[in-house]
């Protein structure tokens, strides 16, 4: 069985959504069975093997073939077009000779996995990072494009092989509105990273948090609790979020005399990103604001940065956080900042009880790793055909 990977943004291009792509292909690759990412092409003279390693901290593999697409769009279509042609054409001449599993999470590409799927050889599967398919829950009115979303899931999703759900709540919800549908719950994987001083990492009293900068993932309560941390000798680190976000957050510090107690990154590589916590991270921030979205829609992929590298995390208690870090996380309620940050002086000023935190977090990463995923996934499709 082969593996085909379909993701429509540019190869390089900032935040989470490509990196989990590149990591969900390369995964497959891991494991032996043959991988085709398709993707947009970014920038032209990149070479694609020193960008595995200096962009995305990966190694190039020998199963692994990134297909580099310039984005061009037709009369009628997106400049994801040419992206998804491409793919499609590849999946045609490899299921003339072999079984192939198609994955994407572009919701534009549905009309054409679900044609792929009436083929003998291929197999069509939808990973999920939303609930599309029934907007009762949302708060706000839908928007057109939140309404092409659903009527795309509504007609298309019983006509692809199946759904891959990033949390098991969202696929209890799948499973409910399209019940003869084959899914499977697995959230996003981990790396299993060399361990590191547990003590230099204890003594180093940094605090990390990654991701984008905006109130649903808790960065308010978060600039709060890093004002209190700070006269405790604590350093809170924020990753991620746009330049004005960052600024924003140093703006805020100096004001208040504490720009060498909070530090504010935007987006960087995620080798970059890697290199930071591995030096400096003494504990993982993970408190999302209790929405409907964050509690059954959403893998934190931020408690999954903080479990490849042994670092112990506090975290909202909702049920996508306590999926992700299980017993190795310390939970506070969202909004309790007075708890906040006595957990995380109760960890910095405890080495017995960090060290019991960081063990724990390493088997934690141990169970949910890439390579286990995509074994999971692998089995998934093989049963499909």
């Amino acid at each position: 069985m082969t593996i085909v990977w379909i993701n429509k943004r540019n190869w390089k291009h900032p935040g989470p959504i490509v990196n989990m792509g590149v990591r969900n292909a390369h995964s497959f690759a891991s494991i032996g069975l043959p991988t085709h990412l398709f993707l947009g092409q970014g920038t032209a003279d990149s070479r694609t093997d020193e960008d595995l390693r200096d962009f995305y901290a990966l190694e190039p593999l020998p199963h692994f073939t990134v297909h580099r697409v310039p984005r061009r769009g037709g009369l009628l279509g997106s400049e994801s077009a040419s992206v998804r042609k491409a793919g499609v054409h590849l999946v045609r001449e490899l299921a003339a000779r072999e079984d192939v599993a198609v994955f994407t999470r572009d919701a534009g590409f549905l009309p054409r996995l679900a044609w792929m799927c009436r083929g003998s050889r291929v197999r069509g599967f939808y990973e999920l990072h939303d609930l599309y398919a029934d907007l009762s829950w949302r708060e706000r009115k839908p928007r057109a494009r939140d309404l092409r979303e659903k009527w795309l899931e509504r007609l298309l999703l019983p006509r692809i092989s199946g759904l891959v759900c990033i949390t098991r709540e969202m696929e209890k919800r799948y499973q409910q509105i399209f019940p003869r549908q084959a899914t499977i719950a697995r959230p996003l994987g981990t790396d299993l990273l060399p361990a590191t001083d547990v003590e230099l990492r204890r003594k180093s009293r940094t605090l990390f948090y990654v991701g984008h900068m905006h109130g649903p993932k808790g960065v308010s309560f978060l600039q709060k609790a890093a004002i209190a941390l700070a006269g405790h000798g604590v350093r809170t680190e924020f990753w991620g979020g746009y330049e004005k976000d960052a600024e924003r957050i140093r703006q805020a510090a100096s004001a208040r005399g504490l720009r060498q107690w909070i530090e504010a990154v935007p987006f960087q590589p995620p080798a970059a990103l890697r290199a930071a916590l591995a030096e400096r991270a003494s504990l993982g921030v993970a408190m999302l604001a209790d929405t409907y979205y964050n509690r059954y829609l959403t893998c934190p992929v931020k408690a999954l940065d903080y479990l490849s590298h042994g670092i112990p995390s506090i975290g909202t208690d909702i049920p996508s956080v306590r999926e992700v870090l299980d017993d190795s996380g310390t939970y506070v309620t969202e909004g309790n900042q007075k708890d906040f940050v006595s957990s995380a002086l109760r960890l910095l000023d405890d080495p017995a009880a960090y060290a019991d935190a960081v063990s724990r977090t390493r088997a934690r990463a141990a169970q949910i790793t890439w390579q286990e995923r995509a074994r999971d996934l692998a089995d998934f499709a093989r049963s499909s055909f």
